[in-house]
């Protein structure tokens, strides 16, 4: 089954990242530039008053209006005065914050509000009398608009925004249905069985093409895997018979006397040969029928009791080698199981705690909790590589061992949908299988 790394972030999450950042940033930028606009708006309709003001003073000017009589208007308050001589030619505009002008002509403060005021200063010569006037008028109100629109102008495109956003989801989602169920069945796909995947139906082409190519692709691998199976079953099992012939009478020829010392090493080595393929194809039968699950049998088994009987067959081989046997049951663990499963993982992880253990004054530790039981033993061997502790044919080069016990091990581990963990510390190996 294909397996996906959580850590990883899904296309369309990672899509609709992208395209809600520069979403996001062409808003602020639109935001920015309509507030610019607004108020270089207001500021040049500001100016444009200013400036007709401006001609209404020359004018009056020239008409022979005294500058004191010029009266201020409400929002809007001119100055003019009589100057020696004219120094400013050009328009002088300034923004600034003061106070209202009902403020500045009474003299009293209203109230602490100030206001935003834009000043044109200019001078002129009128039958050669320099004057010099000043009007201000208010921006106060202008910009109130200007933020009331800009305010809206937000408003609008974060909602903009968010209905964008969730509808270009609901696109998306809806878009890529089909890869998703592809996906999906292709996480549920299990090789070991004959069905033949059947995707949605999508007119979208490039889903549609991945879709013809995975089915003739697990197809052409289901094939490949039964028909390889089917002939690896059939070697091993009609093997079974012919080495079981050859051992027996390699065994008969052994048993003769009139051989030279040579010609009997031979013997011994031919059986000893013999012996290991007639193991190894009883190992590969044995993997073949967990895979199949043709042990579906089960029975209540109280663990403690089997660890008991199978420590006791193994007694003369752990006796053998002198090693001590020490038992922590912390509970009394009793699990549905299929017997011959149970008594090969047992076998397995002892055979590998005596073999491997020291030649004398080793130790075995069995320890049974509630949830795992555990299988420690000391070793003249230094830790093993966890990337290859449970492939098969993982040779050793101590041992000359085929690697299908530990195989084995992992093999009914994974069929009752158990844990293993392989541990090593000052010499002592450590099996821990949680239940």
């Amino acid at each position: 089954m294909i397996e996906f790394n959580k850590l990883l972030v899904k296309l369309l999450t990672k899509t609709n990242i992208y395209s809600s950042i520069t979403t996001i940033l062409l808003f602020a930028i639109g935001i920015f530039i309509v507030y610019e606009v607004i108020f270089a708006k207001l500021d040049k309709e500001a100016d444009n008053q200013l400036l007709t003001t401006k001609a209404q003073i020359i004018k009056s000017l020239k008409d022979g209006i005294s500058p004191k009589e010029f009266m201020s208007n409400i929002g809007q308050k001119i100055y003019v005065r009589k100057i020696a001589k004219q120094t400013i030619f050009d328009n002088k505009f300034i923004e600034y914050t003061g106070k209202k002008f009902e403020e500045e002509i009474t003299g009293v403060d209203l109230n602490d509000s100030r206001v935003m005021q834009r000043e044109l200063l200019f001078q002129t010569t009128i039958d050669s009398q320099a004057y010099e006037a000043t009007v201000c008028i208010s921006l106060t109100e202008g910009k109130l608009i200007g933020e009331y629109i800009s305010g809206v102008v937000l408003i609008f495109l974060v909602l903009s925004f968010v209905i964008l956003f969730l509808l270009n989801r609901y696109i998306s989602d809806f878009l890529w249905s089909p890869f998703n169920d592809t996906l999906s069945k292709i996480k549920s796909w299990n090789i070991k069985k004959q069905d033949k995947l059947n995707f949605r139906n999508t007119d979208i082409d490039e889903f549609h093409l991945l879709n013809d190519t995975l089915r003739d692709l697990t197809y052409q691998i289901q094939s490949d895997y039964h028909n390889l199976k089917e002939f690896t079953e059939n070697v091993s099992h009609e093997a079974q018979t012919p080495l079981s012939i050859i051992s027996t009478k390699i065994e008969l020829l052994m048993q003769e006397t009139n051989y030279s010392e040579r010609q009997h090493k031979l013997l011994v080595q031919t059986y000893n040969a013999t012996q290991r393929l007639y193991k190894l194809n009883e190992g590969l039968i044995l993997l073949t029928r967990i895979e199949n699950k043709q042990f579906v049998e089960t029975t209540t088994i109280n663990l403690n009791q089997a660890i008991d009987e199978k420590l006791e067959i193994l007694e003369d081989f752990i006796e053998a080698k002198q090693i001590k046997i020490e038992k922590i049951f912390n509970a009394q663990v009793t699990k549905d199981v299929n017997q011959i499963l149970l008594t090969i993982l047992l076998n397995n992880l002892f055979i590998n705690a005596i073999k491997y253990n020291l030649e004398e004054n080793g130790v075995i530790r069995v320890v049974v909790n509630e949830d795992s039981f555990s299988v420690e033993n000391t070793s003249f061997k230094d830790k093993i590589d966890k990337q290859f502790l449970f492939e098969r044919f993982n040779k050793n080069s101590i041992s000359g061992s085929l690697g299908l016990g530990l195989s084995l091990i992992k093999k009914i581990v994974d069929f009752y949908n158990w844990h293993v963990t392989y541990s090593c510390k000052d010499g002592v190996h450590k099996f821990k299988i949680y239940m």
